[in-house]
């Protein structure tokens, strides 16, 4: 029980522990993760404001050729690539009239024609000044706002940047203007108010023979899918509205071959009508927004540092968590050998005890007769040599368990294999004796003379304990007899005890050179012995650089020494 709620405990702890990695990775990582989007964002809009700074400036000097010659008749020069026509609309009480102003085929002039009958320019020009003051609205806002509230700091660079590119346009366009005599003539004008050339004020100068004015900067804008400019002037024959009718294809081209590089999957899209758009992808040129597409971005390198330092504190907290586990898990196994060790030696010592303390008193006292006392005497020496084996055992595997393994004191001889099993034999024989049982002993020829490198009380030991064990657990009436039989196998010499008894259960082989493997319940019951005479001699075998090892047997138990030859 007590066990059960250490482990309980240490998984309730771990749980707690993981929990809280978890939550800490996951904020970490999302942290991380809105920090690269904030940077890709801050990216990618750098990249939408290089990209419309270009496509405004490629497109400005088309633009401002244009403003400069709209109205006026420069001859037969052939219209720059990006222009369909040039034209004039005089509107009438009842109609227009359309005037187009240099070189047009008969196919444009039919195009241009249908493209502007039913439509109003007038109107077009007053809803395009409508979507101006708006944006010129919301950029006042944006910048009202800029102490206000920090959500409006992207807003406000927004238009912040919008601003600046519609005054360096607005600065080329106003100087192209200077350009037509009519417009420079008309800015004079408006500079003489109160002349002294003879003409009144507000009466508009002439050019050649024709009072022309110019009354408000052009306009590009949509009319459907088409892309004009426009501009309100008067002349001799009244209010005109001077038009450029762009090749929308053409210029779509222009603009997009200028940022393939940038935005590579960007698309262009017409704002039409009153449609303002989102300044920070606004054309400052033409009514035309951007929409950048996909954009892909190199692997950020700030997130690599981040992830192995995650994964190095995850393994951390795993390795630490692995080792108390283990530690843990000595520790209760320590306890738990600790008190089959304690339970097992104290019954054993009280068994030999209990006899020495009865046996002497009886003889002491005169209880036993004559003729008994060699019988008691026997019995208090077998259990006195009980005694000594299993405090030699004890002791010997404290020793290997202090020392890491290695039993200090041993002397290691060499000498025949003959020799070597005859030291041991008449001890063995005795042990087999008092079990009432018979110890075959038989050496092959073919091993007799072999020499070994060995620890021969550590032999003596080994074999001790395994005919001790076969005496104990193999003793049967059908076949009263323990075998011992030495053979050569190849460079080594196999020495094996087998016994005739019920054998070790297959469910028991896996543990049984464990130490304190027959615990509490057996250490409790008619067999003597706590458990350590197979996983001492186990030990002191490796040492002596062979294996101590349990084979399959038809019957019975069978354990087998190997050794080295020397």
């Amino acid at each position: 029980m007590r066990a059960r709620t250490t482990w309980l405990l240490f998984v309730l702890a771990s749980g707690m522990v993981g929990a809280v990695m978890i939550g800490v990775t996951w904020a970490l990582l999302r942290l991380d993760a809105s920090g690269i989007s904030v940077q890709k964002d801050a990216l990618r809009e750098e990249l939408v404001r290089l990209s419309l700074w270009r496509m405004d400036s490629v497109i400005t000097p088309l633009l401002s050729r244009e403003i400069a010659e709209a109205g006026l008749d420069v001859g037969d020069d052939p219209l720059p690539n990006g222009v369909h026509a040039r034209f004039v609309i005089r509107p009438g009480k009842t109609d227009a009239t359309i005037e187009t102003v240099g070189p047009v085929d008969l196919a444009t002039e039919v195009a241009l024609m249908k493209m502007i009958a039913g439509r109003n320019p007038v109107e077009t020009l007053l809803a395009v000044e409508n979507a101006t003051r708006e944006v010129e609205g919301t950029y006042r806002n944006a910048k009202r706002g800029v102490d206000g509230d920090f959500r409006d700091s992207q807003q406000v660079r927004n238009a912040n940047e919008y601003a600046k590119r519609v005054a360096s346009v607005q600065d080329n366009f106003y100087n192209s203007s200077l350009g037509n005599p009519t417009f420079a003539a008309n800015q004079i004008d408006a500079q003489n108010d109160g002349r002294d050339d003879g003409v009144p004020a507000g009466v508009p100068p002439t050019v050649g023979e024709v009072p022309m004015a110019i009354l408000e900067m052009m306009r590009p804008l949509w009319w459907g899918d088409q892309l004009v400019m426009l501009r309100r002037a008067r002349d001799g024959g009244g209010e005109r509205i001077d038009g450029v009718w762009l090749d929308w294809t053409a210029v779509h081209g222009i603009l997009q071959g200028e940022i393939v590089d940038l935005l590579p999957d960007a698309t262009l899209v017409p704002l039409h009508g009153d449609v303002v758009g989102d300044d920070a992808r606004r054309l400052a040129t033409l009514p035309v927004g951007l929409e950048p597409g996909y954009v892909e971005f190199p692997p950020h390198p700030r997130s690599r540092p981040l992830r192995i330092a995650i994964g190095a504190a995850w393994v951390f907290v795993v390795v630490a968590v692995g080792a108390v586990a283990l530690l843990l898990r000595g520790s209760l196994a320590l306890s738990e050998r600790r008190a089959a060790f304690v339970s097992a030696v104290t019954h054993e010592l009280r068994t030999p005890l209990t006899t020495f303390r009865m046996y002497t008193e009886m003889l002491s006292d005169g209880m036993v007769e004559e003729g008994k006392r060699a019988g008691y005497l026997s019995t208090l020496r077998r259990e006195a040599e009980r005694l000594g084996q299993l405090v030699e055992n004890v002791l010997s595997y404290a020793r290997i368990e202090a020392d890491g393994g290695q039993a200090p004191g041993r002397v290691v001889e060499v000498l025949e294999v003959d020799a070597l099993v005859e030291r041991s034999a008449d001890r063995l024989a005795e042990r087999a004796r008092a079990a009432g049982l018979e110890l075959q002993l038989e050496i092959d020829a073919s091993a007799r003379a072999l020499l070994v490198r060995v620890d021969v009380v550590a032999v003596e030991q080994i074999l001790f304990n395994l005919v001790d064990n076969a005496a104990k657990y193999g003793a049967t009436e059908a076949h009263p007899v323990i075998d011992v039989h030495v053979a050569a196998m190849g460079g080594t010499i196999e020495i094996g005890v087998r016994d005739f008894g019920p054998g070790v259960p297959e469910g028991e082989r896996a543990r049984v050179f464990e130490p304190f493997a027959k615990g509490v319940a057996h250490a409790a019951g008619t067999k003597p012995g706590v458990g350590l005479g197979l996983a001492l001699s186990r030990r002191l075998a490796q040492q002596m650089g062979g294996r101590l090892e349990l084979r399959a047997a038809d019957r019975g138990a069978v354990f087998v020494l190997s050794l080295p030859v020397a």
